[in-house]
Parts: structure tokens; sequence; C-alpha cells
């Protein structure tokens, strides 16, 4: 009967995720607090490759936070 232990791959992975995640948080942060002026556009490439790089690998978004987050939205000015 296989062990329900996680793996150390599993465990890894799951570190990493973590990781990535605080880092996502991060940039989420100063890319609304920036979105739609020079200082911003940093947040929304990194966010962009991110995700372009989690799907492509089959890493699920909600995994990194980043399920239903639009960065698109970064590029533009938060209505007034």
């Amino acid at each position: 009967m296989p062990s329900k232990e996680p793996s150390e791959y599993q465990e890894k992975y799951a570190g990493a995720a973590i990781c990535l995640s605080s880092v996502v948080e991060l940039l989420k942060e100063e890319g609304e607090a920036h979105a739609g002026e020079v200082d911003g556009l940093l947040a929304y490439a990194a966010l962009s490759r991110i995700a372009g790089q989690a799907e492509a690998w089959g890493v699920p978004l909600e995994d990194i936070g980043l399920a239903g987050y639009d960065v698109d939205a970064l590029l533009q000015r938060p209505a007034a």
C-alpha cells in the first residue's frame, strides 16, 4: 500500500510554491500601488512571465496566488 506521507518532491514543490506565492503577493501589491505608471511595469512584466511559465509547466495558478488575477489591469491607472 502506498504511503500517505508526502514525498520529498511534493514537499519541495510545496515549499517552492509558498516562496513564489510570497513574491507574487509583493509584486501584486507594488503593481497595484503603481498601476498605469512606469514604476508598475516591472511588477506587470514579472507577473506576466510568472503566469506564462506556470501555465507552460502545468503549475496551477491558484498554487502561486494568481488564479483569477488580471495582470493586464496593472497597465491601467485606477479610475479616480
